[in-house]
Formats: C-alpha cells, structure tokens, sequence
C-alpha cells in the first residue's frame, strides 16, 4: 500500500496487482484500529419522525459562527479523544476502501467514506452541542468545491498531532495547481465519466464514474483527471498521507465534496451499482450494506446544493 497519495498517483490504477480481493485474506488489523473499529461498529439509529437534517453547507458560504463552530467541535473531539478514534479507523486498511488497494477498494470507495464522514458528523454535532448548548441548527459537514481557493479560515488550523508519532503534523504545502482539481475536471467526472477505460472486466457506469472520481482517469483530450487523490496530494502534509490523512480537518470537507458529487451523479444515474457481494458489500466495521447508504435522507443529512 503506497505511504503517499503522490506514489498513488505514480503508480495509477494496480488493475490486477492490487490487494486480494476479498478482504478475508488481508492482514490483521493493529489492536488500537480493532478497539476503535469495535467502537464503532453499529448501524445509525433511525431518524425520528419530524427529526431536522443537517443541511451541509459550501464552507465558502458559512458565516463567522459556523466556522468558529466546526473549529471549536473538532478541538473538542480532539481533546476527549475521539477524533483519534476517528482517524484510526481511517489508518485500518483491513476495510479495504481505495482504489489504490485493487477492485474492491474501488467499488467501496464512495460508500464507506461517505458511512465515515456521517460518523464524524455524529460526533462533530456531539462535540458542538458541548460548545454551544443553545445552538439551534445542527453543525454540518462542510464541503470545499474543488474550482475554490484553500479556506481560509482553516489556514494554520491543524489542531490533532500525528498519530504515527503524537507530534504536529507536517505544514500544508498547496502544490503547483497543475494537480489541483477544478471546473474541467468536475465536468469530465460528471458528464464524460463513459470515456473512462478503467480496464476491469464487466465494468459498468458506476466503475467508471468511481475511477474518475477518485482520480484515477483521464479528459476528454487525453490529460490526465485530477480528483481525489490529486486534491489529497495538492494540499500536502499529512493530506498527503493515504493511511493518517483524516489527522487534518481538511479532510473532512474534501470528502464532503466528493460525496457532494456522486449525490449530484446519482440524481440522473440512480441504478449503476459496484458488483460487491457479502462482506464486501458491508461498510464495515459499520453494519449498513451498500445499499442502505444511498439514501442520504436516510442517513440524516442533505445538501444546500447540488449544483457543481
């Protein structure tokens, strides 16, 4: 498993050379990502009739309070230990969920990250119902459009050590722009995913739609498609790191966005589904199948816009 997401990009797609497909055969987990993965290894109780949902919101639109609100939780989660938990069960690659560990990790891509993002925004509103007792709407995950600039108000903000070492983790670095996603590349994922030649066999519109999302395929002129993996590797530090990333909050907005994207995919291409079957269709160490994420009204949230 490649340490980097600039030796993932290196690399490209290990179509045949990736971990083995059923994740059974994988290693064992470390005990630490096993204690946080038993933690947190249970299904999201049912929204209650009339419950509110978390409108998630562009971080480029939030107002001062909201931005103090999403700082001020995760120093919170960081303090009482949670957000380490958290970032544990990221660093527990037995879950097999990137592309850049084979086919299977491909097609859990957008499913597991999106169960972990809801869990993280389980604890954030957690965490700011302690800050802010009065508060009443729910604090969201934002999401970071890509075509924008870095937030600034979450310049210098990396408030968790790393947990490699339990020292500050590495400086932002923001690379050259030429691996930053942007406009074209958000249109070349949601409107010219066909084009994608992802070499598996049988595959499908969701194959193809997932490979470009996460970084892996190509423009309609031949360049190479920046996404996932690219952002991770533009904003450096610890971003950069495949297993530890999540260590920055920026994390949580990029993942925000790209599940942003595949909700504003699935409204025109609700049926295109990975062919995960057994536990690999469990988004485990969570319960919910694949199928019972897709529903993010379901999973108690949904999105000022959909708009790229």
């Amino acid at each position: 498993m490649p340490e980097t997401f600039d030796e993932v990009i290196k690399r490209g797609f290990p179509l045949g050379t990736g971990l083995p497909l059923h994740r059974d055969a994988l290693a064992q987990p470390a005990k630490e990502a096993e204690m946080a993965a038993r933690q947190a290894g249970m299904r999201l109780p049912a929204l209650a009739a009339g419950a509110p949902v978390t409108v998630r919101k562009n971080q480029a639109e939030l107002s001062d309070v909201e931005r103090r609100a999403f700082r001020d939780a995760i120093t919170q989660l960081v303090n009482d230990g949670t957000y380490l938990t958290l970032t544990r069960l990221h660093m527990d690659m037995s879950h097999n969920m990137h592309g850049s560990m084979g086919e299977t990790g491909l097609y859990r891509f957008l499913a597991w990250h999106r169960r972990y993002v809801v869990a993280f925004e389980r604890e954030l509103q957690r965490a700011d119902r302690i800050q802010r007792p009065t508060a009443t709407q729910l604090l969201g995950v934002p999401y970071w459009r890509w075509q924008d600039d870095f937030p600034d108000w979450l310049q210098g903000f990396l408030p968790a050590n790393d947990p490699d070492n339990g020292k500050p983790p590495p400086a932002r670095k923001e690379a050259p722009a030429n691996i930053k996603p942007g406009s074209i590349d958000i249109d070349a994922i949601l409107n010219h995913f066909d084009i994608q030649i992802t070499g598996i066999q049988g595959e499908n519109d969701y194959t193809k739609f997932t490979y470009g999302i996460e970084g892996w395929g190509k423009r309609p002129d031949g360049s190479h498609l920046n996404a996932h993996n690219q952002g991770h590797a533009w904003i450096g530090g610890i971003m950069n790191n495949t297993s530890t990333s999540p260590t920055d909050p920026m994390f949580w907005l990029h993942h925000g966005e790209i599940d942003r994207l595949w909700q504003n995919w699935r409204q025109t291409h609700p049926n295109p589904a990975p062919p995960l079957a057994g536990s690999d269709r469990i988004m485990d160490p969570w319960t919910e199948s694949y199928d019972e994420v897709l529903d993010i009204g379901s999973l108690g949230y949904s999105y000022d816009s959909l708009s790229p």
